[in-house]
């Protein structure tokens, strides 16, 4: 049933100019009460040409047949109008290299464009972490996410330097994820920083999407999408990789300091707030747990930081945590069925812990999100999954990797094989 479903989705998205039609139809945008918001953009990881690439590329990996597809879906990105030159591992040239390094590593080629996408990358890196590094010298705080987070920030575009490095030993592509490590390196040891008359760590940034309004004074947040769980696992990541910054180790103990500072304990075991705010004292106790936010992401953050820097007790807490999110998670807490926020992405984090642990816990746990996944499957929707937002005014078609019908086959498709992806593309959720 599960093989049948990814391939049927993959049917759906083989078309580019069909994919791209059937999502800015009039009628699909995703309304929520701060406004309308796009659902479709040609450069990115989340609804674009380059996240349905990822299914092709790694589907190709088993059947050549699907290679023509990621190629049609990387030509409509290369032929979309570029997006400004900012690094983004969600948006322009980090995205599209990110997606041709999959396809690359599933069936080869791809060798000059990804030559040049991770020059220009390099030298976008470099006035990226002298902007940083002057905010953080001047004693502020980081700003904004982009100073750091998976989406549009450090960790993110980080995360595919260490992929394309690890790759081709290119060594302007190792030196730019030097400097990103070092400028993350920085945030962690910065300290506090005065806001308000508050003393709070130059973490803080100044807004947050997730309440569709800025927040008054910002906030500190512990996600994994956008808050210090990213850093965390990139810091880990590369340590493991033999990439290594002076006082790496030290940042990584550093941000696990923070979290236990601010880690809460109930029954299911442990997990952080989504966020602290200036004047946010006491938590309503656990919410959602998911990839982008919750105990599930930053537990794997957790988890992958005690393995690279061989510390028993950050993995036994990550470790707690996940199992934690997994047993706790219904659908009152979870809507959909996507990576970010959904049971696909509660999947794919069991699967992973699975191969890592040898636990059967965990390949339980996996069984039973698949299953929840192939009951929400809908034959008659233009994609076979629908999006489900808790305040949108609707349901809603999304194709992409992130919110979307691609990235809920790719997790399907990796828990029916029963073996980590060949192309490593959840290396964008900085889950491995």
């Amino acid at each position: 049933m599960t093989s049948q479903i990814v391939e049927s989705i993959a049917d759906r998205l083989a078309d580019p100019g069909r994919v791209a039609d059937l999502t800015t139809r009039p009628g699909n945008e995703l309304t929520l009460p701060s406004g309308v918001l796009r659902q479709w953009e040609p450069i990115g990881l989340s609804d674009a040409y380059p996240g349905v690439a990822l299914l092709f590329a790694e589907l190709a990996a088993t059947d050549q047949a699907q290679r023509a597809r990621a190629h049609a879906h990387l030509t409509a990105a290369l032929a979309a109008e570029a997006p400004p030159p900012v690094p983004a591992l969600f948006g322009g040239a980090v995205a599209l290299g990110f997606a041709g390094h999959a396809a690359a590593l599933a069936s080869g080629g791809y060798g000059t464009l990804l030559s040049q996408l991770d020059e220009a990358i390099a030298g976008q890196v470099g006035r990226w972490a002298r902007a940083r590094r002057s905010r953080l010298a001047a004693g502020g705080t980081i700003g904004d996410w982009s100073g750091y987070d998976v989406i549009t920030g450090g960790a993110g575009f980080g995360r595919y330097l260490l992929a394309r490095h690890e790759r081709t030993g290119d060594e302007a592509t190792g030196e730019a994820l030097r400097e990103t490590l070092g400028v993350l390196v920085d945030l962690a040891l910065a300290g506090t920083v005065t806001v308000d008359g508050r003393e709070v760590p130059a973490w803080w940034v100044h807004h947050d999407m997730t309440r569709s309004h800025d927040v008054p004074g910002g906030h500190l947040n512990l996600g994994l999408a956008h808050g210090v769980g990213g850093p965390l696992a990139l810091l880990a990541l590369a340590w493991r990789a033999g990439v290594r910054v002076d006082r790496q180790d030290e940042a990584a103990a550093a941000i696990v300091a923070l979290l236990n500072d601010r880690r809460l304990d109930d029954p299911a075991g442990p997990y952080w707030p989504h966020e602290i705010t200036l004047d946010e004292h006491d938590h309503p106790g656990r919410t959602r747990d998911a990839w982008c936010y919750g105990a599930a992401g930053m537990g794997r953050a957790v988890f992958l930081a005690g393995t690279a820097f061989d510390e028993k007790e950050w993995r036994e807490t990550g470790d707690a945590a996940v199992r934690g999110a997994l047993t706790s998670s219904d659908e009152r807490s979870i809507h959909d069925s996507a990576l970010c926020h959904g049971w696909a992405g509660l999947l794919h984090i069991a699967s992973r812990m699975g191969h890592d642990t040898g636990d059967p816990a965990y390949a339980s746990a996996a069984d039973g999100f698949a299953a929840r996944l192939r009951e929400t499957y809908d034959p008659d929707a233009p994609f076979g999954f629908r999006y489900v937002h808790p305040a949108a005014a609707h349901e809603t078609d999304r194709p992409g990797f992130l919110e979307g019908a691609a990235g809920i086959a790719l997790a399907l498709h990796c828990h029916e094989t029963g073996a980590p992806p060949v192309t490593g593309w959840d290396a964008a959720l900085l889950l491995d």
